[in-house]
């Protein structure tokens, strides 16, 4: 039973392949009567849609706005240089000093920032306008005038009476040799030791002395005016105790 039914399935199938290829042949020999070219029909039959969105349109260019002003240029070319490792210091601000002393260029007795007698301001100190001496002259730096007469002596004296006893007895002195100045005053300042007469204490006691007691006639220019002048003084110091005096 099992081949029968094995058989009759067999059958079936070669009947069905008949029939296909039967109805096959029919549609081609329909196909080829009428015809009908079938790859040229297929062909025709196809239609090719774009169904893709449209491109956007280009944006446009944006403009560039003019410059209010024109723009810089690049500078020429110049020598290719570096600077060196060396910084040069900075500059120091020096702010002048103000001196509130009024300042002359010649000492006196005054309170003025120069001397004179002229009307007309100028460097000098004297009466004329130049120079910067003290008296009419026109560039000396001296009293001006030039110097009639020297000092002269007019009184006051040393004598052995004026030097303590214990410096009296002393052997050492001799000569003794000073300089002072002879102000317009006529009195005697600044007297220093020039010779000493070999006793310190002999010579401090004969200066101190000289400006205390000694009174001169001042020196005194071609105009009559009194002027300061130095003076030299030689004290003899023996046993009467007096000494010559002389002008330097």
């Amino acid at each position: 039973m099992a081949y029968g039914e094995q058989q009759s399935r067999y059958d079936r199938l070669k009947s069905i392949a008949a029939v296909t290829l039967i109805h096959a042949g029919i549609g081609y020999g329909l196909v080829s009567g009428m015809g009908v070219d079938i790859a040229l029909s297929t062909g025709d039959s196809l239609n090719v849609i774009n169904i893709m969105p449209p491109s956007p349109e280009p944006e446009p260019a944006p403009v560039q706005a003019k410059a209010e002003t024109e723009q810089g240029a690049a500078s020429p070319k110049n020598l290719k240089s570096k600077a060196t490792p060396v910084v040069a210091p900075k500059p120091k601000v020096i702010v002048p000093k103000i001196n509130p002393v009024i300042a002359a260029p010649k000492a006196g007795e005054g309170n003025q920032a120069s001397a004179g007698a002229s009307n007309e301001r100028g460097p000098g100190s004297g009466s004329g306008g130049l120079g910067d001496g003290t008296g009419s002259g026109r560039s000396g730096d001296g009293p001006g005038g030039g110097i009639a007469s020297a000092p002269r002596h007019i009184s006051g004296a040393l004598t052995r009476r004026d030097i303590p006893r214990e410096i009296w007895k002393s052997t050492t002195r001799g000569k003794l040799f000073v300089v002072f100045t002879v102000n317009a005053n006529g009195r005697a300042r600044g007297c220093r030791i020039k010779k000493s007469s070999g006793n310190a204490a002999l010579d401090e006691i004969t200066c101190r002395l000289i400006e205390e007691r000694f009174l001169f006639e001042p020196a005194r220019n071609r105009n009559g005016a009194a002027i300061a002048q130095p003076y030299g003084w030689v004290q003899e110091w023996w046993r009467d105790g007096r000494g010559p005096q002389f002008t330097r």
